[in-house]
Formats: structure tokens, sequence, C-alpha cells
């Protein structure tokens, strides 16, 4: 029996796979994805990692901006009582105009 007489009546890709080699196949495949022929499933990942990134560093900038705004109420807040307890008008005035 000959390797013709084998191969007889299988779909082509079978045809392919045995006169190739498995192995070919699949360095063939890994350059296809390499190359960027075939999309492989990281670059979704990688993607879907940026769009997280980039709505958490937009979370982060508001948070911050938030705190900010906190702290400058807190220090004004600060200053108001430091000058409605102050004994003297000069230490009122020194609360008021510290920053």
């Amino acid at each position: 029996m000959s390797n013709s007489s084998l191969l007889n009546g299988l779909p082509m890709w079978v045809k392919g796979i045995a006169v190739v080699g498995v192995p070919s196949l699949i360095a063939f495949y890994l350059v296809l994805v390499v190359t960027g022929a075939i999309p492989s499933a990281l670059s979704s990942e990688h993607e879907q990692i940026q769009t997280q990134q980039a709505t958490e560093q937009t979370r982060v900038r508001e948070e911050h901006k938030a705190q900010e705004q906190a702290r400058q109420e807190q220090s004004q807040l600060l200053r108001l009582i430091c000058a409605n307890t102050a004994k003297s008008e000069a230490v009122s005035l020194e609360c008021l105009r510290s920053r």
C-alpha cells in the first residue's frame, strides 16, 4: 500500500498535515500569530486593560480634585476659627493671612 492510497478520500487539510507534519503547522501558526496575521487573545485583553487603566486614572484624578477641594475648605474653616478665637486683632489678622 502506497502513501497516496492511504490519503485517498481524506479532506485536503488532513492531507496537508500528513505531508507537512504537525510541528511544522504549529510553527507556521505561531509565525502567523507573532506577525499579527491572526489576532491573538492577548491583543483584546491588552485593549481591555488599557480601557480599565484610563477609567481608573480618570477616577483617581477626580478623587484627587475632590480631596484638594475638601482640604482647601478645611483650611479656610480653620483660619476662620483661629481668627474668631484670637485674643487680639493682630493674632486674628495673622490667622487670616496665613496660608
